[in-house]
């Protein structure tokens, strides 16, 4: 065992600490150029939210921040389960049976249609999220976290303001009847 130990490459180890400080420090700060650009991308959506960590909250998804940070994640399950509820409501007295009903609301939310809505809005520049590969232009899964971010906007639209004002904002930019 203590030969493998020994064996291990002190200089790797030195690079993938300085990796990851990097990122921590990436990670922590937030210039007044990406509050600027989250307050414009909420201005172009028309939401004026009165906490502004609920903004930056709203765009940081749990692979950016490692634990350390407030994510998305809550947001996003808020935010989904409002526009199940508002999609169904407007399908309910239009479809004949609840498999089509299911179906039917699944393709009006669906991920691939939320990732349209949000990199149309400019979501896709000021997400705060970290790719799973290790490529540093890599764009997989980013569809996923757009959809995930778009939710998690909804769902900070319900928290500060409210059924009504969420119920608009998914009318204007994501489920027109």
């Amino acid at each position: 065992m203590l030969q493998r130990v020994s064996a291990f490459k002190p200089v790797r180890l030195a690079k993938t600490i300085a990796r990851c400080a990097t990122y921590e420090i990436r990670a922590y700060s937030t210039s007044g150029d990406d509050s600027t650009k989250v307050s414009a991308v909420y201005k172009r959506l028309g939401v004026d939210l009165s906490d502004a960590s609920l903004m930056t909250q709203s765009i940081t998804h749990k692979s950016f921040s490692h634990g350390s940070l407030p994510t998305n994640e809550k947001l996003g399950y808020l935010g989904r389960t409002f526009l199940q509820m508002h999609v169904t409501e407007q399908k309910w007295d239009k479809v004949k049976s609840n498999r089509t009903l299911r179906s039917s609301v699944a393709h009006a939310i669906a991920n691939d249609k939320l990732a349209k809505v949000a990199r149309s809005m400019g979501v896709d520049e000021v997400m705060r999220w970290k790719a799973a590969s290790s490529s540093a232009n890599s764009k997989v899964g980013e569809d996923s976290v757009l959809a995930h971010t778009m939710e998690a906007i909804v769902g900070a639209v319900y928290h500060d303001k409210g059924s009504k004002a969420a119920r608009d904002f998914v009318t204007k930019h994501i489920y027109t009847y």
